[in-house]
């Protein structure tokens, strides 16, 4: 896309910033009509008059739209954008795709040493995390096993990284710098291990002064910790924690009460290739084998397809099947599965997993669900950054198509269930609405969105987006507006 068009679009931002406009559609008895007018004086919430608001309410059993309001503007969509990468995703790879994983070397085994190489290989598994499979350790046990089954001891050669996967990126475009030390930031690549971060319980002393302890949730030396808490009796300055940009110095300040609860926190790591690297060396260490040489990604190493050539697979690792995995992403909204899928697009498509390549063949494939390529905007493939625009009625569009594909049902399950789990599970309860509103959850600062399902009292499906950019309440302030709204339409029914 040329800057010219791009700064075209963004105008169009602007310009919908300077008209919230709404569309009540033609009523039929009395009832609706006064659905429709509490839809719209719920928008009009006093908190919101320096925001504004864009929805589309339809009938997915007979095409009618209920309500509008700049439906066609476009917004910053937030973990919206999850429903354009999820959706196409689905629809490239299938319920049944499998990321794969694989250890290889290449020398010769004499004696329980190898004399030369390790090489590990991944296209782009995220799965391999403690709270989502026995162990995020599972993949590393077992490769350590097969080494040991082989007799091996000793490496006297290098450990490589093969993360020619995908591109050499590992943030997204337009991601905000201050929000790389969280655990919902997390860098991504080809090779990833427990999300790409470290969760960190921290425990105060019973007593003022006493010694903080912090304990990982995986055992690795990966992060340069510097612990600066300190236990007193009346907090004053409260704890903080931030990883350097650019390092893997993790820094804990600040204060904590004696005789506290403990918390955790997941710092990210600064670079996935050597992160898995390093713990993949730790797992050996504490199975007796033990290498000598470095450790390298395969971006550093000029001759890197010639070392590649003369591996030998010894052992082959398969992640679930893709449809667990999009459901994690959706119902947690995890911005680390989401960019992995974006990448995967291309990779599986094309061979390799590139941002741009991806891009285009997300626009060609929502072109089959009237979403034109240009007008909108997909930057990067979670919502974290504030480059990406999209208007509530390409949601809908989205969400109609995928209504009506072979993935229908998986493509419900995945969504999060009001009342019941994923990031609606406490919202919506005790109201029609618990049980009904299956929909994707969305927000990053000044930004919020909610996008998906709802049937009615009397049986009607219908589709919904709701979208706000530049508003300045909380999370609960929106939830309460969206809430109200989807919780009048599910006890709707016409005929009372």
């Amino acid at each position: 896309m040329n800057s010219k068009h791009t700064l075209f679009l963004l105008f169009a931002v602007f310009l919908s910033a300077c008209s919230s406009q709404s569309k009540l559609t033609n009523v039929t008895n009395d009832s609706f009509s006064n659905l429709v007018n509490s839809i719209d004086s719920i928008f009009n919430d006093k908190d919101f008059e320096s925001a504004f608001w864009g929805a589309e309410i339809k009938s997915l059993d007979n095409g009618k739209v209920w309500y509008e309001r700049n439906a066609g503007k476009l917004f910053m969509p937030a973990s919206n954008e999850k429903i354009v990468t999820t959706s196409v995703g689905l629809l490239t790879m299938g319920p049944k795709f499998q990321y794969s994983s694989n250890l290889g070397y290449r020398g010769e085994v004499r004696d329980s040493v190898l004399h030369g190489d390790l090489i590990l290989y991944s296209n782009g598994d995220p799965t391999l995390y403690s709270r989502l499979c026995e162990s995020s350790l599972v993949l590393f046990n077992k490769y350590a096993s097969e080494l040991s089954s082989l007799g091996i001891k000793k490496v006297t050669g290098n450990v490589y990284g093969d993360d020619t996967a995908f591109e050499n990126e590992h943030i997204g475009y337009g991601w905000a710098y201050d929000g790389l030390s969280y655990w919902y930031s997390a860098p991504f690549g080809p090779l990833q291990i427990n999300e790409n971060y470290v969760d960190y319980k921290i425990t105060p002393a019973k007593e003022a002064g006493g010694e903080v302890t912090v304990v990982p949730n995986i055992p690795t030396s990966y992060h340069k910790l510097e612990n600066n808490l300190v236990t007193v009796d009346a907090v004053k300055h409260y704890p903080n924690m931030h990883r350097v940009l650019n390092s893997e110095v993790v820094k804990f300040n600040g204060e904590v009460k004696a005789g506290g609860r403990t918390f955790e926190w997941s710092p990210t790591v600064n670079d996935p290739t050597m992160f898995y690297l390093r713990v993949f060396r730790e797992v050996l260490d504490s199975n007796g084998i033990s290498v000598e040489g470095k450790s390298y990604s395969a971006y550093n190493v000029e001759n890197f397809d010639d070392i590649k050539s003369g591996k030998v697979v010894i052992s082959t690792y398969y992640s679930p099947e893709f449809a667990e995995i999009i459901k994690g992403l959706m119902k947690r909204s995890q911005n680390l599965y989401a960019e992995t899928v974006a990448r995967t697009i291309s990779w599986y498509k094309q061979g390799k997993g590139v941002m741009r390549n991806s891009r285009a063949l997300i626009y060609k494939k929502l072109a089959e669900f009237g979403l034109k390529e240009g007008s909108y905007l997909y930057r990067d493939g979670s919502g974290l950054s504030r480059y990406n625009y999209v208007s509530p009625k390409h949601l809908v569009k989205i969400l109609e198509g995928m209504y009506s594909s072979e993935y229908k049902d998986l493509w419900l399950d995945i969504q999060p269930l009001a009342g019941v789990d994923g990031t609606l599970r406490r919202r919506m309860k005790g109201t029609a609405a618990e049980g009904n509103v299956r929909a994707k959850t969305g927000t990053i600062a000044n930004v919020r969105g909610l996008s998906g399902y709802v049937t009615t009292a009397d049986g009607e499906n219908l589709v919904f987006s709701f979208l706000v950019n530049a508003h300045s309440v909380g999370s609960k302030d929106t939830e309460r507006v969206t809430d109200s709204v989807l919780e009048l339409i599910a006890a709707y029914n016409k005929d009372k």
